[in-house]
């Protein structure tokens, strides 16, 4: 699970581990063929600080789902929390993808308990002024 860094809470996107990469391939090939590759947001690609084999996908409701594999064991639950810095340079798409607009704008509301949507606070950071942004080419 991962919230922006930006205006918030808000969820950037669910990550949905596979055991081999050709599962995360699989997925854009099945869209394609289902006619809905408008779905894909972003990849295939591989991130640099935790080596994740990745594609950024949006479900029908619109939200962003990662399915991904290769990268840090993270399911433990008293696993430390990890926060990757804007301006570490390995958090860049080692496969030379482009990070889009949407990637920095677009993130889902969070709701409370009772199911009310939580206020969006102001920026705190703007990840797409940093000189090093998702894809390391500034």
């Amino acid at each position: 699970m991962a919230f922006t860094g930006a205006a918030g809470p808000r969820l950037h996107h669910l990550g949905l581990a596979t055991h081999e990469s050709h599962q995360v391939l699989r997925a854009p090939d099945i869209l394609g063929a289902l006619h809905q590759e408008h779905h894909i947001e972003r990849g295939p690609g591989r991130h640099g600080v935790s080596n994740a084999f990745y594609l950024y996908l949006r479900d029908p409701d619109g939200h962003r789902v990662e399915i991904y594999t290769s990268d840090y064991y993270t399911g433990d639950p008293g696993h430390e929390t990890y926060r990757w810095i804007v301006h570490d340079d390995r958090r860049r798409d080692f496969s030379g993808n482009a990070v889009i607009e949407s990637w920095y704008e677009d993130a889902s509301p969070v709701h409370d308990l009772a199911g009310a949507v939580q206020p969006v606070s102001d920026a705190a950071l703007d990840e797409s002024s940093a000189w090093v942004g998702a894809n390391g080419l500034g």
